[in-house]
């Protein structure tokens, strides 16, 4: 016969061992160490107009919203579902859910899906940085404001400014200046100021040959005419990749920061004696 002791002792070990599932179901599933956390947002530019929620939750005139993604891989590259991620902001608010019925998700465990995604929503009236955190593992993404609705990036050559090329991107030597103007607009054409746009190279490898440049600057932030200036002259590898008349090419593009939206490519004619 079992005592009073003994199914005391058993019931206590009950407890013990529901007390240990319900704490293993309140803490987080995180990934293993080497796991990479990538940030993405839609936009990565936020336009700033008023609208009845910039009062009701940010209590400002102006605001904008953005779709915030954290893409959780594992060190091969695998999307890992189930994990949870948990967001943080330095000013707006993120939220899941819709801006009429708002659900707090700043530093909630937000689980990925199928594809290793978790999703939340952000509210700024001012640019604001994301992290996304998960076990060891974190990610960070800069989310810009604009005032104005972005709508295009526009690349040509910079015609106007001294010792650049001027009308040609024809590339004839390893020292030459290259210069460029990137235009952010909206619908009516009419610049917009205050975009954060970086110059990148693209489809720049022909047979073994890769042709890579530097940019001065790499990014920048757009005047009050929504223009940013750029130049770039080959990088220190241009003799022995491209030099001897070796087949060379390449693109220049300006992407929005966070890369929702680029401009239309410049081809580059890469002739090097």
């Amino acid at each position: 016969m079992t005592g009073p002791s003994r199914r005391f002792q058993t019931w206590a070990m009950a407890l013990i061992l529901l007390a240990g599932v319900a704490a293993c179901n309140e803490s987080d599933k995180i990934p293993p160490k080497g796991s990479v956390i990538t940030m993405a947002a839609n936009p990565a530019t936020i336009p700033l107009a008023a609208a009845a929620e910039c009062i009701s939750l940010l209590n400002v005139t102006n605001c904008g919203t953005a779709q915030i993604v954290a893409n959780v891989t594992s060190e091969l590259g695998v999307p890992l579902p189930d994990q949870d991620v948990r967001f943080s902001n330095e000013a707006g608010r993120l939220f899941t859910g819709s801006v009429s019925n708002p659900v707090n998700a700043a530093n909630i465990p937000i689980a990925t899906d199928d594809d290793g995604n978790a999703t939340v929503n952000l509210i700024t009236s001012g640019t604001t940085k994301i992290t996304a955190r998960s076990g060891l593992n974190s990610g960070t993404l800069t989310i810009s404001t604009v005032v104005g609705n972005l709508s295009a990036i526009l690349l040509n050559l910079d015609t106007t400014s001294t010792g650049c090329s001027g009308t040609t991107q024809n590339v004839t030597a390893c020292n030459q200046k290259v210069c460029f103007k990137a235009e952010a607009v909206d619908a009516s054409g009419d610049g917009v100021p205050g975009v954060v746009l970086v110059f990148s190279l693209q489809n720049n490898i022909s047979g073994d040959n890769t042709f890579n440049v530097q940019f001065t600057p790499s990014q920048d932030t757009t005047n009050s005419n929504g223009e940013v200036f750029t130049s770039f002259t080959p990088d220190t590898t241009c003799t022995a990749e491209c030099g001897g008349n070796k087949s060379c090419q390449a693109e220049v593009v300006v992407k929005t920061q966070g890369g929702s939206l680029t401009s239309t490519p410049v081809a580059l004619t890469v002739d090097i004696p």
